[in-house]
């Protein structure tokens, strides 16, 4: 059987993967399919879409569909102060 899952003391799943663990995944400013940063990270490409998502949300990342279900995730460039 799998390996079980942690719980917090209320009973619910902990995250082992953070956004942020995810963002880290993005070093430079080549765009990454959440394949890629599921490999990388060893997690499934639904947990690191999930991620990645919140990610977009926070502005940390962006997205673009390049197919017909193939997206890629970038670091954008920082803003110009």
């Amino acid at each position: 059987m799998g390996e079980e899952r942690r719980r917090s003391d209320k009973g619910t799943y902990t995250e082992e993967v953070s956004p942020d663990d995810a963002l880290a995944v993005f070093t430079d400013h080549e765009p990454r399919t959440a394949s890629e940063v599921a490999e990388e990270l060893g997690i499934v490409r639904r947990t690191a879409h999930n991620k990645l998502a919140t990610l977009e949300e926070r502005g940390d990342l962006k997205r673009k569909k390049v197919g017909g279900r193939a997206v890629v995730w970038w670091r954008p460039d920082p803003p110009d102060e």
